[in-house]
C-alpha cells in the first residue's frame, strides 16, 4: 500500500505539532522517522492509523484520500504497535488468535506454529501466559499478533525504546523480517539513530514539524545539516 501525505495539519488545542506537512513513503520498505522528542513523530503515526484526523490536508492510502475511506478501512490494511506492548489475559496462543476471531478470519494452530517459528520464536511459547514472557518478548507477540492480520503496512512506536540491547536486537531483527520475508511495507517511530541505521531502508528527520531529511541510512550520516549532526552528537533527546 502507497502512503502519501499531502500538506497535513495536526494540533491539540492551540498546540500545532505540524502544518502542510507532505511526505510519501516507500514501499516494501523499512521507514523510520526519526527526530527528538516532540518533534511531531508519534502524531504523525496516529495520523496515518486513522486513530486522529488531521485539521487540515489529506492522507492518500493508494490514491485514495483519507476522507473517502471509513477508518476500519483504513485500520485493516494498516495495524499499530504501540510503544509499551498490549498483552491480553490467557496463553501466548490466545493472544496471536485474539484479533482473528474479532475479524471472523479462519486460522489453525499449525499456521500459527509456521508464522512464529518464521519469525524465530519457539513453538513452547505458545503455551505460556502474558506474564511470563519479558517485556521484549511481549513485544515480538505484538508483532505477530498484528502480522497474522495480514495489513499490507505495520506502524510501530518506538518498539525497542524500553528494551535492553539484546532484547531491542531481537525486536530489530524481527521488524526486517517483516519486510524481507513478509513483504510488508513499515513505518517505525524512533528517537534512537542507531536502531534507525540498524533496520532503515529509508529515514525521515523531522524537526519542529517539518521534514528536514529524506534518504538513506548512508546519506544521514554525511549530512551537513547541523540539526541532525548535533541530534547525533547526542545534543538532543
Amino acid at each position: 500500500m502507497e502512503i502519501r501525505c499531502d500538506k497535513i495539519k495536526a494540533a491539540y488545542e492551540d498546540n500545532i505539532v505540524f502544518e502542510e506537512l507532505s511526505v510519501d513513503f516507500a514501499v516494501k520498505a523499512v521507514n523510520t522517522i526519526i527526530g527528538p522528542s516532540g518533534s511531531g513523530k508519534s502524531t504523525l503515526l496516529r495520523l496515518l492509523a486513522a486513530l486522529e484526523d488531521p485539521r487540515s490536508g489529506t492522507i492518500f492510502y493508494n490514491g485514495k484520500p483519507h476522507t473517502e475511506l471509513h477508518p476500519s478501512e483504513i485500520r485493516s490494511q494498516v495495524g499499530m504497535i504501540f510503544q509499551k506492548p498490549t498483552i491480553f489475559e490467557g496463553t501466548v496462543y490466545d493472544n496471536l488468535v485474539f484479533g482473528l476471531k474479532i475479524r471472523k478470519k479462519e486460522f489453525n494452530r499449525e499456521e500459527i506454529m509456521r508464522v512464529i517459528q518464521q519469525v524465530d520464536i519457539p513453538v513452547k511459547y505458545l503455551d505460556k501466559t502474558g506474564n511470563e514472557l519479558s517485556i521484549g518478548e511481549q513485544q515480538r507477540i505484538c508483532i505477530v499478533r498484528s502480522l497474522l492480520l495480514d495489513p499490507e503496512v505495520i506502524l510501530l512506536d518506538e518498539p525497542v525504546s524500553a528494551l535492553d540491547p539484546q532484547r531491542a536486537n531481537k525486536v530489530l531483527k524481527l521488524i526486517r523480517t517483516l519486510k524481507t520475508d513478509f513483504g510488508k511495507t513499515v513505518i517505525m517511530v524512533s528517537h534512537n539513530m542507531n536502531d534507525a541505521l540498524t533496520v532503515s531502508d529509508q529515514i525521515f528527520f523531522i524537526w519542529e514539524g517539518k521534514i528536514v531529511y529524506k534518504g538513506s541510512p548512508e546519506g544521514i550520516k554525511e549530512s551537513d545539516n547541523n540539526i541532525i549532526r548535533n541530534f547525533m552528537a547526542g545534543e538532543y533527546e
